[in-house]
């Protein structure tokens, strides 16, 4: 069985502040329901309390979870600050799903072993925030903190980047050949051709596929190329290649479940 694990970072746009990406995540959406495509939607605390009647409505479809209250390197807080966005994070939730998260991705993919200790005492199953490789000229991005398994599992409470035996798994945001991600941005900028390439070089049985609510919007400024109805073209293209290839996709919850239940089984 492949798998591909297909989420979406749903927060504000860092250098507008702008809720535009989330009040138009229908865009995307509409794409992985053509696909049939199950997902994981990461929301900031902040999206979820401006808009929780989407939110509710987007959950008849799809899995949401948690990228912490507000987007903010988890490096530039302190613990107790972390635990304080996920306990609001978490009060939030149930308020209006009456029910816990499962998922939890940090911002900009920075997370350590101390924040895996908070994320069990709150009760989350799973983890999404690793990015294991990262291309060589490119590993200054603030997420990139060595390499670590490609594939779903359980870390190591003295170094989440090593097999251990926390029970919370860890879902990594795999790479491709030449380490690089499958990620909105860079399929964005670099087009689905060359990541149909890629997979002539490396076509492993997980991949993660992650992306920007706002990745569907048109914006304009840094880092803008490709955005909007290019993207979405390019977004409907690559579903339509995967399944060709033969992946299934995969929110995080039931990544989770079906390891539980050995129907997934992570490579050792």
């Amino acid at each position: 069985m492949k798998i591909c694990f297909l989420s979406i970072d749903v927060e504000k746009k860092e250098e507008t502040s702008s809720f535009e990406g989330v009040k138009r995540l229908d865009n995307i959406l509409n794409i992985f329901k053509k696909h049939r495509a199950a997902a994981t939607l990461f929301v900031t605390g902040e999206a979820l309390n401006a808009y929780p009647d989407l939110f509710k409505n987007w959950a008849k479809d799809f899995e949401i979870g948690c990228h912490s209250y507000v987007h903010i390197c988890l490096d530039r807080i302190n613990i107790n600050e972390f635990e304080k966005q996920i306990k609001d994070f978490v009060d939030l939730y149930e308020k209006i799903f009456q029910q816990k998260p499962k998922g939890f991705r940090a911002p900009r993919n920075v997370i350590q072993n101390a924040h895996l200790e908070i994320l069990e005492k709150y009760g989350f199953a799973y983890d999404a925030s690793v990015l294991p490789g990262y291309p060589l000229k490119l590993r200054h991005y603030a997420g990139y903190r060595g390499e670590a398994p490609q594939e779903p599992y359980w870390p190591d409470k003295r170094d989440y980047r090593k097999k251990g035996e926390i029970k919370i798994l860890e879902i990594p945001q795999s790479t491709l050949a030449f380490d690089f991600p499958l990620v909105g941005t860079w399929l964005r900028k670099l087009g689905v051709k060359f990541f149909k390439a890629l997979f002539i070089f490396k076509n492993p049985h997980f991949i993660s596929f992650s992306m920007h609510s706002w990745d569907g919007v048109r914006f304009d400024g840094k880092g803008s190329y490709g955005s909007g109805e290019k993207y979405l073209k390019q977004l409907d293209e690559m579903l339509k290649y995967l399944r060709k290839i033969g992946y299934e996709f995969r929110s995080g919850e039931e990544i989770y479940n079906e390891i539980q239940k050995s129907k997934f089984k992570i490579d050792e």
